[in-house]
């Protein structure tokens, strides 16, 4: 997948629909573009999967043993909140009401996209909790120079 980016703010309707804004859909490859797994992602917020990536994760995850405690236990946490879901004719995905109440999604969200994730997160929630490290130049420093080789 391409590099995702972007902060967008989405309304919610009283179905539990969103629209998915059209400068994040031109960002998905044209063929991959309606069909998505929905998942509970870390930190409190939804993780959007395109089906080819959700494919790949899965592909990933099969090499994970069920004769192992903590695998099986990470694969049934993982999979248990998993939905397949297909934008609607208005570019729309339906979360499910086990997933909006799982996140505290009421009639706003916010979807955050970068590298291959697209996040999907409660307003409240995200505007509380994600903020700016006050250390993220150092924190950039660090990692830049661990990326670039300490160039």
């Amino acid at each position: 997948m391409h590099a995702l980016t972007g902060q967008y703010e989405v309304k919610v309707d009283g179905k539990g629909r969103l629209r998915l804004p059209t400068d994040l859909l031109r960002q998905i490859p044209e063929d991959t573009r309606t069909k998505y797994v929905l998942n509970k992602g870390l930190d409190n917020c939804l993780r959007l999967y395109p089906i080819h990536q959700w494919n790949s994760i899965t592909q990933e995850l099969n090499k994970l043993s069920y004769f192992q405690s903590k695998e099986r236990e990470f694969l049934r946490f993982f999979y248990q909140a998993a939905t397949q879901i297909e934008l609607d004719a208005n570019d729309r995905v339906l979360i499910p009401k086990r997933l909006i109440e799982a996140v505290n999604v009421k009639d706003e969200v916010v979807i955050l996209a970068f590298h291959d994730v697209i996040e999907i997160w409660s307003s409240e929630t995200y505007y509380s909790n994600v903020k700016e490290p006050e250390n993220f130049a150092q924190m950039a420093d660090d990692i830049w120079a661990k990326l670039s080789g300490n160039k």
